[in-house]
């Protein structure tokens, strides 16, 4: 028993997955490309913007050169293709991601039927048949759609993290230490946020099956209540229960909701630092009106990357206690 405890997560996971591994690195690969062209697509609308931008100031004669729109419209056609086929590649991704998933789930349940025939009968008489239900219905439908909603967007959040932070200082150190400065402050709150939520969930789902499993027990003897005129007491035994679990799921929940919110928050104000710094920048002739614009997408893509693994954990969480 002590060495299970000390199993990991994927330890446990891993009898499971196998031969799931080569689609799930499929699916990494299609993350990786989609989110490369998601944080490239910043830089072509700088260049579309210092384009446009050149071509409205005045030169040193006092005349404006116009604005050459055969190299936006040749800027613009590559970023559609692009975007194009980011979202090609996303939408395989996504399915891949899926299917793996419920492949996984698939055979947990199949792993769960083959366990039931085999434990000994004592484990029925210590176990009621709601939380058994329990463990084969909610846990495992719990796991499978924690997954299929954190699994994918944990990776390609990844990824674009990474991509964005690396095309911010690719294009100004002093700009990407504003953007990444103002929202991490943010990150390590909601960091601390999802370590003391971690035993609500746990919390949660065993309250969730005392529930069900009193249910059952009580509905499947209910003619056994009813003569004995137990009604009353079961009737304030299933409050206790149904009282516990509202506690559980109203703190987990809670924890978890303030999650989006504020890393909303931490985005905005990112963003509104970002166009601060760059103006000032841009009237000392620092950088381009270009620059700011790139950088006012990129603490976007950064920010939304964040929000999601945030998302993520919390959904592995769950996943985790089921």
């Amino acid at each position: 028993m002590e060495n299970k405890k000390k199993t990991s997560f994927y330890g446990r996971m891993k009898p499971y997955i196998r031969g799931l591994q080569l689609p799930f690195l499929l699916a990494v690969i299609g993350a990786i490309v989609s989110a490369t062209i998601t944080v490239i697509g910043p830089d072509k609308l700088k260049e579309i913007t210092n384009t446009i931008t050149k071509g409205l100031t005045p030169t040193a004669t006092g005349m404006i050169p116009g604005i050459d729109l055969d190299k936006v419209g040749k800027i613009a056609l590559t970023l559609a293709i692009l975007y194009v086929i980011s979202a090609v590649v996303g939408y395989i991704q996504s399915f891949t991601v899926a299917t793996i998933v419920q492949r996984f789930s698939q055979r947990l349940r199949k792993a769960i039927q083959t366990k039931i025939n085999k434990v000994p009968l004592s484990y029925f008489d210590s176990h009621s048949q709601g939380d058994t239900l329990s463990r084969v219905t909610n846990d495992v439908d719990l796991l499978g759609q924690s997954l299929n909603q954190s699994l994918g967007t944990l990776v390609t959040s990844v990824v674009l993290l990474i991509g964005s932070i690396f095309m911010m200082f690719h294009s100004n150190v002093s700009m990407a230490l504003t953007a990444i400065g103002s929202v991490f402050i943010g990150f390590l709150l909601v960091v601390v946020i999802m370590g003391s939520s971690q035993p609500l969930f746990k919390r949660q789902q065993n309250n969730l099956a005392a529930v069900n499993g009193y249910v059952e027990e009580i509905y499947s003897g209910h003619n056994v209540v009813t003569s004995y005129n137990a009604a009353g007491e079961t009737s304030e035994a299933f409050k206790k229960l149904n009282t516990n679990l509202y506690k559980s799921m109203w703190q987990s929940q809670f924890l978890s909701g303030i999650m989006m919110p504020l890393m909303i928050f931490v985005g905005n104000f990112g963003y509104v630092m970002v166009c601060v710094v760059g103006a000032v920048k841009v009237i000392n002739g620092d950088i381009t009106m270009g620059d700011v614009v790139a950088f006012m997408i990129y603490v976007r893509i950064f920010s939304q990357p964040l929000s999601q693994i945030a998302q993520a954990f919390t959904q592995m969480q769950s996943a985790t206690a089921a």
